[in-house]
């Protein structure tokens, strides 16, 4: 069994405010005995302003987090703005509980107030952990269901989509049904991940196939749920919907 956790916090303009509830919320997972946490889209740094980005002490903040998540022997997912090369990304950093980075990912798939601004990533892969295969998209990706299908292909027996869902009060309603829809068509548990903020959607899951599991919706916290790898397994040899 895994124990994972979603953690819906607030997400601000303010890089040291979000930090520190980063750290709140992997000693509150810890607590909880989680195996490996993820908070949402930008939660480090929300941003589109590469001048002020790089103004921002990221490496220190990251250090931070990653001692964090050595001290309490938890693995964490976070979502930040990224300024490399003079380049911008959004971008999630995968940390294992011995405090190493052991992936990062930029988003493929951008939203339109992301495109000329951000640079998209051009590749994503599965992520070997002690718990088997993990897939890691971000946000919009989840829209594109043949790029997500190609980590269930590779052996993703979860995925999780840190996001930061503006609320236009439109189409919520079949976005809201894509964290359970990936869950099955990939025969996988899938962690969705959404910020709390005055201008998100403010709902997150952990799916399964067949159901969701656990659910928060309109507040800050967190939510959790066990996950048996051998019930995937099963499953995906059963519908046979994802062939590697």
């Amino acid at each position: 069994m895994v124990k994972i956790a979603a953690a819906q916090i607030k997400v601000t303009k303010n890089a040291n405010d979000n930090f520190n509830k980063i750290i709140s919320y992997i000693k509150k997972a810890a607590s909880k005995k989680v195996d490996i946490v993820c908070f949402p889209e930008a939660s480090l740094i929300h941003s589109k302003n590469k001048s002020y980005i790089k103004k921002i002490p990221i490496n220190n903040y990251i250090n931070k987090i990653k001692d964090s998540c050595k001290k309490n022997k938890i693995h964490c997912i976070f979502g930040t703005a990224l300024s490399e090369r003079n380049k911008l990304y959004n971008a999630a950093f995968f940390i294992d509980d011995k405090g190493r980075i052991i992936y990062k990912y930029y988003k493929k798939n951008l939203w339109k107030s992301e495109r000329g601004k951000a640079i998209n990533g051009k590749k994503n892969k599965v992520i070997d952990t002690k718990f088997g295969k993990i897939g890691l998209i971000i946000c919009w990706d989840i829209a594109y269901p043949e790029y997500v299908k190609e980590l269930g292909k590779k052996g993703a027996w979860i995925i999780f989509c840190p996001s930061y869902v503006i609320n236009y009060k439109r189409e919520l309603e079949s976005y809201e049904q894509l964290p359970l829809a990936r869950s099955f068509e990939n025969s996988c548990y899938f962690a969705y991940c959404d910020a709390y903020t005055k201008d998100t959607v403010k709902y997150s899951y952990i799916c399964g196939p067949s159901r969701i599991i656990s659910k928060i919706r309109g507040k800050e916290g967190l939510i959790t749920a066990d996950l048996d790898k051998r019930k995937i397994m099963f499953l995906k040899r059963y519908y046979g919907l994802v062939q590697a």
